[in-house]
């Protein structure tokens, strides 16, 4: 029994290492890879989420290998009387292991914090985009620049400038609904009766996926939309276009909801 240990824990090792790499292939790679941030919101996001991770993964290796050691070190051998002698308590230990984590969270508060407040505040000059979610489909309205009525996007479709603050205010028309865009923004819940508000920024021209993340009936797979971030040239002649032919009633730009 003593001789198989190591190679279960090797084999173990194997299989933990197999399933990271198999894992990464989803994981790193995609139109949805959120550690591939095409945004200012997203890059912080992925900069808090490894800030708290790397720690937590180095805490993670050093309590499990402890746990082996003391598994390995201290099993219970042929021979052995019974029971080794009894201890209760360590007044360092146990004041150590309070004062660490203490530390360490006065050490990932501030910056957790602050990214919080920042994506909760939307900047008062950033463009207005208002977002409906029903099932099973997102609806993109766009302010007319000449006070009227609000330019409707194709549906699944939103076109955003780049490197331009944009305001998105969110509602929905039936159930919960959650408004993700991995690769800009984390996700924001679309919740009836309730507007919700998120912003984002796009740095890069290029088209994104974005999709709702929360279970909403049994057309939920359909609520996938594309993101196209394009140079402010760009998106005004698409929202001028936009523009004259919803005004010219095209069939093409009508919104069915059912």
């Amino acid at each position: 029994m003593p001789g198989r240990l190591p190679s279960r824990l090797g084999a173990a090792a194997s299989l933990l290492v197999l399933s990271v790499l198999l894992s990464s292939c989803g994981v790193f790679g995609g139109p949805q890879n959120t550690f591939s941030p095409a945004g200012e919101i997203a890059r912080d996001q992925k900069n808090i989420f490894l800030f708290t991770m790397w720690p937590a993964l180095l805490i993670l290796v050093l309590v499990e290998g402890i746990l082996i050691f003391i598994l390995i070190r201290f099993r219970r051998r042929k021979g052995d009387p019974g029971l080794p002698a009894q201890v209760h308590g360590n007044n360092a230990l146990e004041i150590g292991w309070t004062i660490a984590p203490l530390i360490l969270l006065a050490f990932f508060v501030p910056p957790t914090i602050h990214g919080i407040v920042t994506l909760g505040k939307t900047p008062k000059d950033a463009m207005k985009v208002e977002v409906t979610g029903l099932q099973w489909v997102w609806q993109f309205d766009y302010p007319d620049p000449n006070g009227g009525t609000p330019i409707q996007a194709p549906p699944n479709e939103l076109h955003i400038p780049v490197n331009r603050d944009i305001g998105f205010t969110l509602k929905s028309t039936d159930v919960i609904h959650s408004f993700w865009m991995p690769r800009l923004a984390g996700k924001t819940d679309v919740i009836p009766g309730r507007l919700n508000h998120m912003w984002i920024n796009a740095d890069q021209i290029g088209t994104f996926s974005g999709q709702c993340a929360e279970f909403c009936g049994l057309g939920h797979a359909q609520m996938r939309f594309k993101i196209v971030v394009q140079s402010q040239a760009d998106f005004d002649a698409w929202l001028k276009q936009q523009a004259a032919a919803q005004h010219a009633g095209s069939p093409a730009l009508a919104f069915h909801g059912d």
